[in-house]
């Protein structure tokens, strides 16, 4: 793990840890994360995953994106975590399993719904979906409120709405509630297909 550290909105700044998602499939990696904190956090992706998320040449340059060695990686998904832990949530995101009734119900990941259905149009296809997200990083930050609180709430809330706002340079791709971005709007419209899609194979 490592600490990087971001700017989000109004000069504030957020310490927050990077790790490699297959790391959080170990217990002792996941316990290393607040299990008492909220927060928010970003997944970031190579280009090869980029292709296979069929997220086009054409969207790099309003990609935020950031060098790992000799690689650039780059933010496709902000998430938050008020009602539970960012532990908790991270897990969800890592290893929560595709059973017929978390598919059917609309309880798996929204962000494993989508990598599932993008990468083999099947919801069901857990082995896939671990795949890739074993390709790429998380960066988490935890901060300092209590869980389910209206000051998390509104804070928490208030960065994710600053990510995706329509003033931010960059978009991203796999968030689908509140991206108002046109540049987005048709990418979102077949995302929203596919899903639909996908959620409806039979396991």
């Amino acid at each position: 793990m490592e600490e990087v550290i971001y700017e989000i909105g109004n000069a504030e700044r957020c310490v927050m840890t990077s790790v490699w998602a297959k790391d959080l499939r170990h217990k002792e990696n996941l316990q290393k994360i607040p299990n008492d904190k909220p927060g928010w956090y970003r997944w970031w992706a190579p280009i090869k995953v980029l292709e296979k998320l069929r997220i086009t040449q054409n969207y790099l340059e309003i990609l935020k994106k950031r060098k790992l060695s000799d690689e650039y990686f780059f933010c496709i998904y902000v998430g938050i975590a008020v009602k539970e832990s960012i532990r908790a949530r991270l897990n969800w995101h890592v290893n929560q399993h595709h059973s017929k009734s978390a598919v059917q119900s609309g309880t798996l990941s929204t962000f494993r719904q989508s990598i599932s259905s993008l990468i083999a149009e099947n919801q069901f296809d857990e082995d896939a979906t671990n795949q890739l997200i074993d390709m790429l990083i998380v960066d988490y930050c935890a901060m300092d409120y209590t869980i389910k609180s209206d000051k998390a709430k509104i804070e928490i809330e208030r960065i994710e709405k600053e990510e995706l706002s329509r003033d931010s340079n960059y978009i991203l791709p796999l968030n689908i509630q509140g991206n108002k971005k046109d540049v987005i709007k048709q990418y979102l419209t077949d995302l929203k297909k596919v899903r639909k899609f996908s959620k409806n194979k039979i396991s």
